[in-house]
């Protein structure tokens, strides 16, 4: 059986249809904070709002110019993980971004860890269940760790043992609300 060559496109060339564009075709590298959170805002499909840092990596996938993927890494939110981890905290596609940009897109990011910063050891990421499969991190060879249990918390009473107010809900109390799953990626 003969294998079909795949198709490429020089950087020279002019943007094909969205339809002809393959994620192996995508470009990832560090971008702007700001860049990403904009995107992040105008596609993310749970949690548009975050916050302008402190974001350690912001990365880009591109082709021709064109941005169809964003992602905001930081240390975990998780008090009880170690602070040397990475989380990805938001990570959205455009809508016309083409078929497994997300898990391709995942599994270059952590290539760039692996690489860049090995001592890091661990990559996690928070599925929401009430909205998401966790298809993305399957493909990518991510490990469901851990599986929260849905809860509401009751934030309108003052903090107890601080006088730090409880940060702000963003993105409103639905996406607090639901169970999560922590995947996990050794680098």
């Amino acid at each position: 059986m003969m294998r079909r060559q795949p198709e490429l496109f020089a950087p020279t060339d002019p943007r094909p249809d969205a339809a002809a564009i393959r994620a192996r075709h995508l470009v990832v590298e560090l971008c702007p904070v700001l860049e990403a959170v904009e995107l992040v805002a105008a596609w993310h499909s749970r949690l548009p709002k975050c916050q302008m840092g402190p974001w350690q990596f912001a990365f880009r996938a591109h082709f021709n110019g064109h941005v169809y993927a964003v992602a905001l890494w930081n240390n975990p939110s998780a008090r009880t993980l170690p602070g040397h981890w990475l989380e990805l905290r938001r990570m959205a596609c455009s809508p016309d971004a083409p078929r497994n940009t997300a898990s391709r897109f995942l599994s270059l990011m952590v290539s760039h860890f692996r690489g860049v910063c090995p001592q890091r050891e661990r990559c996690i990421s928070y599925q929401d269940t009430a909205v998401h499969l966790g298809t993305i991190y399957k493909a990518s060879g991510w490990t469901a760790a851990y599986t929260s249990k849905p809860r509401v918390r009751d934030r309108s009473k003052p903090r107890v043992g601080t006088k730090r107010a409880y940060r702000s809900r963003l993105n409103g109390g639905g996406p607090d609300a639901s169970a999560k799953v922590r995947w996990e990626r050794m680098l």
